[in-house]
């Protein structure tokens, strides 16, 4: 299974813009630092405005600007707005009924995958873009 690196792209985004401040960006720009296609950001500034986070501004001079400030935005906020099933773990779709391990993992892996979930949700809430910042400025 690969990782996913979706969170990692929407907040280098996020300091991005945080970083340049009231000058704001555009995709293109966005897409450089992340190096990627444009189209994949543009996908991805939909679900961070979907949530609050940013302010599109379309058209030939458009952009995208923080709509909260950095010491505002936790990172369990660009989570939420990217993943929006919110489960970090969670069991597999596809089981298999008649084996008797999976279906001891049905029931005993919920709570482990709960406790993982919240403490990973804890780590995010408490970290903010006004806190990466500081890494970048430093």
């Amino acid at each position: 299974m690969a990782a996913n690196s979706l969170l990692a792209s929407a907040v280098q985004a996020l300091c991005v813009l945080a970083w340049r401040g009231a000058e704001g960006a555009n995709s293109e720009l966005l897409a450089r630092s992340l190096n990627t296609n444009p189209v994949v950001v543009r996908r991805l500034l939909k679900a961070l405005e979907h949530k609050g986070l940013v302010r599109l501004r379309p058209g030939r001079h458009g952009g995208v600007e923080l709509v909260r400030a950095p010491d505002a935005i936790t990172l369990q906020d660009v989570y939420r707005a990217v993943e929006p099933d919110g489960a970090l773990f969670t069991l597999r779709e596809r089981r298999n009924p008649r084996c008797a391990v999976q279906k001891a993992m049905v029931s005993a892996l919920p709570p482990v995958f709960e406790a993982a979930n919240q403490a990973v949700d804890g780590v995010l809430q408490q970290t903010t873009l006004a806190m990466l910042l500081e890494e970048v400025r430093s």
